[in-house]
């Protein structure tokens, strides 16, 4: 019995074998295994190829960003050290409007001080860093090429001492001339001339008060024009005294 059922299932088993072999050995079944193992070869290509082409992308997308950065840094950094803290003002912005406004209140200063002591109108004055220039036409004081002064002439003076004693620094007393040649007279030289009545009105100053320590008188002749000398006004403005004070810490700014 086991000898005859050994027989009969031999032939299936045999049938079997050769079917299963037959489809294995099918060229169509070995070209689509062929075909799947291409495409997975050509879909793994193109992944590192993406991966690849991100990376990138990636890179230049941090290399601009920092080259903005840079460029912000560099536009603002000059403007920032002028700013302040609180207002966003520059410094030199508020230096010059602090000295705008001291200019002003001195140039209202003087002006009251002059038309306080008659002197609105026979004095000019002209501010500059450190000083005040004050003057007035030579012959209001002395008449031509000469240095006497009249008593009209020291109540002028009388007033401009009044104007002196409101400030506390050195006065230099300047005398001008035009530059016509003296043709007679004592003195030889406008040289001469100028001196001597910048000279007289320095005595007159220290006898009405202001102290000599304070003074200096100086002669300049024709060599500080105001106006041309081509013409009889002009002339007339060149012949001159002026009192330049000193102002110290009291008066500073920028022209």
């Amino acid at each position: 019995m086991g000898l005859n059922h050994d027989k009969s299932a031999s032939p299936a088993a045999s049938s079997m074998e050769s079917i299963r072999s037959h489809i294995l050995a099918d060229p169509e079944m070995d070209m689509l295994a062929e075909d799947n193992s291409q495409n997975v070869t050509q879909d793994g290509w193109m992944v590192a190829y993406l991966d690849l082409m991100t990376l990138l992308l990636a890179l230049f997308i941090i290399m601009g960003a920092i080259s903005h950065s840079k460029a912000g840094v560099r536009m603002q950094a000059p403007s920032s050290p002028q700013k302040s803290a609180s207002e966003g003002v520059t410094v030199s912005d508020n230096a010059t409007v602090q000295r705008q406004g001291q200019k002003k209140g001195m140039e209202e200063s003087v002006q009251r001080i002059l038309g306080s002591n008659s002197l609105g109108g026979v004095m000019d004055y002209k501010l500059s860093p450190g000083q005040v220039r004050l003057q007035m036409h030579a012959n209001m004081l002395f008449n031509t090429a000469g240095t006497h002064l009249s008593p009209k002439a020291m109540l002028m003076l009388k007033n401009i001492a009044k104007v002196l004693k409101n400030y506390r620094g050195k006065i230099e007393v300047a005398g001008h001339t035009d530059d016509a040649p003296l043709r007679r007279g004592r003195f030889k030289s406008n040289w001469e001339l100028s001196s001597a009545r910048a000279a007289t009105v320095v005595e007159a100053l220290i006898n009405l008060g202001i102290s000599q320590n304070r003074l200096h008188a100086t002669g300049f002749a024709d060599t500080m024009p105001v106006a041309s000398n081509a013409t009889a006004e002009g002339r007339a403005k060149n012949r001159r005294v002026e009192f330049i004070v000193e102002m110290g810490s009291e008066f500073l700014y920028e022209r």
